[in-house]
């Protein structure tokens, strides 16, 4: 089974069993669904939309992606390389092709990019 019909799977099951239980037992079991509902339509969303593969297929686990890469600089200037240390492509290149790859930037060359001395 695929990781996206997984995680709708079990997050309709959750939300399915917090509802059977407000009408079974009490309305107080309707106060769990303040946080699994939400993200159940977060995933139904992000399974159907068509821009970014990663939130189609990880629906919930793919926004960690863009997560750590908004805090990239912070943890590559303590603890990794920079920009230009990645082998066989460093991250200045690499950033390059997903530019041209989402067609958002075609002004960027591979010329030299930083100071040669």
């Amino acid at each position: 089974m695929e990781v996206r019909k997984l995680i709708l799977s079990i997050m309709i099951v959750i939300n399915l069993i917090i509802v059977s239980f407000g009408f079974i037992f009490t309305s107080s079991w309707f106060w769990l669904l303040i946080i699994p509902f939400p993200l159940l339509l977060i995933a139904l969303y992000h399974s159907f939309q068509t821009k970014h593969a990663i939130l189609r297929n990880y629906p919930l686990v793919g926004y960690f992606r863009y997560i750590f890469e908004s805090i990239r600089p912070e943890l590559r200037q303590y603890f990794w390389e920079s920009d230009m240390d990645g082998r066989p492509f460093n991250r200045r290149q690499r950033s390059i092709v997903y530019q041209r790859a989402k067609n958002q930037r075609e002004t960027v060359a591979f010329g030299m990019q930083t100071d040669p001395q």
